[in-house]
This record gives structure tokens, C-alpha cells and sequence, in this order.
């Protein structure tokens, strides 16, 4: 008996007769360390390599963080997801203008598409900019996760 493998099967037109919309590929980076970032400065928490197989798909990018910390009653940041120095999304102003005490605790995700670079490797990294005032990532240590698709087109 034979049998045939193949890694995809192509259109003579240079689309996917077998993957238009599906997921290539998954990956994720996921970060449990407490984290305190000062006022005004940037901290990375997250990063993973990611490798397109498709120089034509989409790269949807998602951060999601469990249980971060408003240090005082007047902090908030926005947090990131750069693929190498392309910004692909941000939660902006998290904790911005709520009334809180200190150490008020957020849970929040962002998502963000960008095409395909080709077939190279890049870094992708959740950024968190703390501002006005002091900001826990991971608070209790739990987690903070950077989850990255890939989707045939």
C-alpha cells in the first residue's frame, strides 16, 4: 500500500486550495513573575521567535494579563505587543481615571492583525509602559500570556 504526505498543496494561482482562513500555526510565551515597572519606564514581559511558514497569511497577535496591580490610586499603563519594532496593538490606559485605591487589581486582553513579514524569524514582546505611578504585571504571581496565530489567506 502507498501512501502520500504533503506540507500543503498550492493553486496554480499561488493561493492555499486547502487552507484559505485555517491556522497554520499557534505559539505562545506565558510569564507568571511579578513584575513592578516605576513610573514612565518601559519594561518587556513577554517575547517569543516567531517564523511565518506563508509570506501571504495573517500574524494575530493577543496579549492577555490575569491579574495586574495599580500600585497607587493615580497609576495606569499601556501595554504592548511589537512584532520586531512594528507596533501591532496596544491596551491603552488601563486603570486610567478610576476611582481606585492602591494595589486595585485589572484583568485585560488586546489583540491586534499584521500581515505576514515572509518567512523569516522575528522576535514579538508584550511591552508594559507604566505611567503615572508604579504598575505590577502578574501580580500574586499569576499569569501574563502573549498568544500568536498564524492564518492562511
Amino acid at each position: 500500500m502507498s501512501s502520500l504526505q504533503v506540507d500543503s498543496i498550492s493553486s496554480m494561482g499561488g493561493g492555499h486550495v486547502d487552507g484559505a482562513g485555517k491556522v497554520v500555526q499557534f505559539k505562545d510565551a506565558n510569564t507568571t513573575t511579578e513584575t513592578t515597572i516605576s513610573a514612565n519606564v518601559r519594561d518587556t514581559i513577554c517575547t517569543l521567535t516567531f517564523t511565518p511558514k506563508l509570506s501571504n497569511s495573517l500574524i494575530l497577535c493577543q496579549g492577555f494579563h490575569s491579574n495586574d496591580a495599580a500600585v497607587s490610586s493615580t497609576s495606569y499603563c499601556n501595554a504592548y505587543i511589537l512584532a520586531g519594532v512594528t507596533e501591532v496593538c496596544r491596551g491603552e490606559a488601563v486603570g486610567y481615571n478610576d476611582t481606585k485605591l492602591g494595589d486595585a487589581r485589572y484583568q485585560y486582553s488586546y489583540s491586534g492583525l499584521i500581515p505576514s513579514w515572509g518567512t523569516t524569524s522575528l522576535v514579538i514582546k508584550i511591552d508594559v509602559l507604566a505611567v503615572r505611578g508604579d504598575w505590577t504585571v502578574s501580580r500574586a504571581l499569576l499569569r501574563t500570556s502573549l498568544y500568536v496565530w498564524e492564518i492562511a489567506q
